[in-house]
């Protein structure tokens, strides 16, 4: 029988857990829970722990600082990440100190409990599930087969890969247009192969498709990486497309992806949180909560970049002045536009432009 001890501040999210989730159906029984992580060392001096579920954002010592220190002083001991808000850079951290699996808290009710038990049952055993040489290319996701991450080797290559591959299931690019680009130069340049790369894209669209209710509908005989993102660029596309024509809000994922849409169509004007939130069907309040969670940004911070990401559109296919571009892309006062562009991407629109040139000569 596997140990299991919760490690989060947040007492609902703690019993919440232990209720919802099919433990003994797995192997798995729940011996304690603490609030944050010197409680959690403090019981386990006291009771034996095989595997710990652990929210990465805590008061008094963090889910990171308790994974550092429980590396060392229980070396046997396994984890599962927690995460509200999904920080790359912890999460990416996490799995390099050996982190079996990753779950986001935003999607932990429509993820299968079955699923998740049973992936992490797996990996603390060693059965990992077996697919045929000859498996097929990527095609419509459905239940994986493929285990949710590959052995490791130890390798800086392999652990380039670990965090590449829980950057994609944090889904993250999927409503943000720079990290999704992103991510797509980092597996093109990727040592993996076409299989692998496909089997993670299986795995991440898998998780898609039950958030936003919209089937996956494309399918694809990559002949290696690069086909495989193109792939996956034309099924983000589709996914847009009829997010965008949907009239269903019964999905938080697929509404929060149609506020985005309609921020990307609306940047250049006037546009609020209360108008997005309208657009979607939601209060204000519950928008921003829920906009947040999912995307990582808040809705300010979110519009800001999509506007300087238009803006560095338009001036590398015009030669308007840079006044023109502020006023097309929602600002009226250059000087200021010419700060927020500085800020993002530490280039002043003239220079920004400039280098854009000197690449194409």
């Amino acid at each position: 029988m596997i140990r299991v001890l919760i490690v989060d501040d947040d007492k609902l999210a703690r019993k919440g857990l232990i209720s919802i989730m099919p433990w003994s159906k797995h192997d798995m029984t729940v011996v304690g829970e603490a609030a944050n992580g010197a409680k959690a060392l403090e019981f386990m001096e006291q009771h034996e722990v095989d595997l710990m579920f652990v929210d990465l954002s805590m008061p008094v010592m963090s889910g990171m600082e308790l994974l550092q220190v429980t590396r060392q002083r229980f070396p046997s001991l396994r984890s599962v990440i927690l995460s509200f808000h999904e920080e790359f850079e912890n999460v990416q951290s996490a799995y390099r100190m050996g982190v079996l699996d990753y779950i986001s808290k935003v999607r932990l009710e429509s993820e299968d409990d079955e699923q998740i038990l049973k992936r992490i049952q797996q990996q603390m055993t060693g059965e990992m599930p077996q697919h045929s040489a000859g498996a097929p290319a990527l095609s419509a996701p459905g239940p994986s087969l493929i285990p949710a991450t590959e052995p490791h080797t130890g390798s800086e290559e392999e652990e380039d890969w670990s965090g590449l591959e829980q950057e994609w299931r944090a889904l993250y690019w999927l409503y943000n247009e720079s990290v999704f680009q992103r991510l797509c130069k980092r597996t093109v340049e990727t040592k993996a192969s076409v299989r692998r790369v496909e089997g993670l894209f299986m795995r991440v669209l898998s998780q898609v498709e039950s958030l936003t209710l919209l089937p996956a509908e494309l399918r694809s005989d990559a002949p290696d990486v690069r086909a495989a993102v193109d792939w996956l660029r034309d099924y983000r596309k589709q996914v847009y497309a009829k997010v965008a024509a949907s009239s269903d809000f019964t999905s938080t994922t697929a509404s929060i992806l149609k506020a985005v849409v309609f921020i990307r169509e609306q940047a250049s004007n006037t546009l609020h949180a209360e108008d997005v939130a309208e657009h979607v069907h939601m209060s204000r309040s519950y928008f921003s909560q829920c906009f947040k969670k999912l995307t990582g940004s808040t809705f300010n911070d979110y519009l800001r970049q999509e506007r300087i990401r238009a803006a560095e559109r338009l001036l590398c296919e015009t030669n308007q002045s840079i006044a023109w571009v502020a006023h097309a892309v929602g600002y009226n006062d250059s000087k200021y536009f010419s700060q927020l562009f500085y800020e993002q991407t530490r280039l002043l629109p003239s220079e920004f432009r400039a280098q854009f040139h000197r690449g194409d000569e």
